[in-house]
């Protein structure tokens, strides 16, 4: 070798020690990106953990989301802290409201969906030989499933012999977690949600009506005002409920003060203390629909307020071939029932 800067020539390096010079420099590469892989493989959460995050994003409580993935409230929060030390910074702010996620949770949501989609479908896949007996998975309100759609189902197997299904009773804060998480194909409800995620298609609508024991001062008749109503005592619902809602603000259009006896979550319970002639109830017509409870009748209001029937489904997860099916079948048997009637 010959030095440029000293224009000296020295003698050349033995090839061992070139050869040990470079196998240095290899050795301090794998180790930077050994290092390198130990800080990715760090980073990487398990699909569990995302699972546990993204049910925490829709339930906004550990409890909300130990219910959506059937464990323990403990585990998910275990789960959870577990996953915060590992990432190295929280994901949710934990306040008497519950879990509100931190800007880095929210931008990670569109991704979290993509992997639970993606999940969903596999999981589908995999299960459908396992499931061939199952047509329909679906979701109802409470009223409808005490009275049009356990008709509906009985004409649709009538028809169609092979068909099998899974009902659930779900509440309106329930529909988009079980819709979500592919538990359901759809919702049957009488509310309006409104989501970015889901497809609402109205199906038919149904009026609000008066339900009352056969032996009430207002038995008999076939309409009732909101002043005859206001004058005995109601059976109402639930303050924070939709229902109970829309019911408050007829009569303070009105400027009508209701008397309530008693007050439930659950319409059929209304309907169960109305047979005991416990006080009068409003309910849409769905709930009753061809079943009125023993010991009761049914009167028309004086105004013009319907009850939507609406299938709700995810955007992504359009109805199935035996889902379009069985809506068909639902306006079918309500344009031959008594909802018709009123319509």
């Amino acid at each position: 070798g010959f030095d440029l800067c000293a224009g000296v020539r020295h003698r050349p390096l033995p090839w061992t020690q070139v050869a040990r010079f470079y196998l240095n420099r290899e050795r301090k590469t794998i180790n930077i990106c050994y290092r390198l892989f130990n800080i990715w493989l760090n980073l990487m959460i398990s699909i569990r953990q995302v699972e546990v995050i993204r049910a925490v994003l829709l339930a906004r409580s550990v409890s909300g989301a130990a219910q959506l993935l059937n464990v323990s409230a403990a585990a998910v929060s275990r789960m959870l802290r577990h996953t915060e030390t590992h990432i190295g910074f929280a994901l949710f702010s934990r306040t008497s409201k519950g879990f509100v996620p931190t800007p880095e949770a929210n931008a990670l949501m569109e991704d979290l969906e993509s992997v639970h989609s993606g999940l969903s479908r596999i999981q589908a896949r995999l299960s459908q030989r396992e499931r061939k007996d199952v047509s329909l998975r679906f979701g109802t309100s409470p009223g409808l499933g005490l009275s049009l759609v356990p008709k509906s189902l009985a004409e649709m197997q009538r028809r169609v012999p092979q068909f099998h299904f899974e009902l659930a009773v779900v509440h309106i804060k329930e529909i988009l977690p079980q819709l979500e998480f592919r538990h359901l194909d759809f919702a049957l409800t009488i509310y309006d949600i409104d989501d970015p995620r889901l497809s609402t298609r109205r199906l038919a609508e149904a009026p609000l009506v008066c339900l009352m024991s056969e032996n009430h001062p207002l038995s008999g008749r076939k309409e009732v005002t909101l002043e005859d109503i206001a004058a005995h005592p109601l059976v109402g619902y639930d303050p924070l409920s939709f229902q109970q809602q829309l019911i408050d603000e007829l009569f303070q259009n009105r400027g009508l003060k209701p008397q309530y006896r008693a007050r439930c979550r659950l319409m059929n319970s209304a309907c169960a203390l109305v047979q005991e002639n416990l006080g009068l109830t409003l309910l849409d017509q769905f709930t009753i629909y061809s079943r009125l409870p023993a010991g009761t009748t049914m009167a028309r209001l004086d105004l013009d307020y319907r009850f939507p029937l609406n299938v709700i489904t995810m955007k992504d997860a359009p109805p199935s071939r035996d889902a379009e099916r069985y809506f068909a079948e639902v306006e079918r048997v309500i344009n031959m029932g008594p909802v018709a009637e009123q319509l």
